[in-house]
């Protein structure tokens, strides 16, 4: 989850339908939003697909559960052309 007014994140930890738990993640910079989550890098944690809407970059943030440990800027997406994920 993410908070527009705040940039604060939420991983909210599911079971079928129902939360069993959550935490705030990172707090995202400003001009970046949150587009999607997976475990971009196979290690089992939650994972951030980031999108500046104003560059046009995107990014990956890496974390540990929680916890920011690293990313890696993504391909600029080019005019007229959008990043929307599931």
């Amino acid at each position: 989850m993410f908070n527009v007014n705040t940039r604060q994140t939420v991983i909210a930890y599911l079971s079928g339908v129902m939360v069993i738990g959550a935490a705030f993640g990172p707090t995202l910079p400003g001009g970046w939003q949150l587009v999607a989550t997976g475990d971009f890098n196979g290690d089992t944690f939650p994972d951030y697909l980031l999108y500046n809407a104003a560059s046009r970059q995107t990014a990956i943030w890496y974390l540990n559960d929680n916890v920011y440990v690293g990313g890696a800027y993504g391909p600029t997406i080019p005019n007229g052309w959008t990043l929307t994920g599931p």
